[in-house]
């Protein structure tokens, strides 16, 4: 049987790359950890995971928390400095 992916599937490799490339780590780290189920409501299609979706959710929630973080200590570094 052949499958072919949903819209929010290919949504998460264009993601993927994107993460990569501002990370400046390995894509094939996160592609080996994207997990697929076939789509109860389309045969034949694969979507992301529910419980994948929620590990990528929070993973992004840490990262805006540290940008938050580097960019409040930037600001502090910043005004002691003037």
């Amino acid at each position: 049987m052949s499958y072919k992916i949903s819209d929010s599937v290919a949504m998460r490799m264009i993601q993927i790359f994107q993460e990569a490339v501002i990370f400046g780590i390995d894509g094939a780290d996160l592609l080996r950890q994207v997990r697929l189920v076939e789509d109860p409501k389309e045969e034949g299609t694969l979507t992301l995971d529910s419980e994948y979706v929620k590990l990528v959710a929070e993973m992004h929630e840490k990262s805006l928390a540290e940008a938050a973080k580097k960019q409040a200590e930037a600001e502090i570094t910043r005004d002691l400095l003037i």
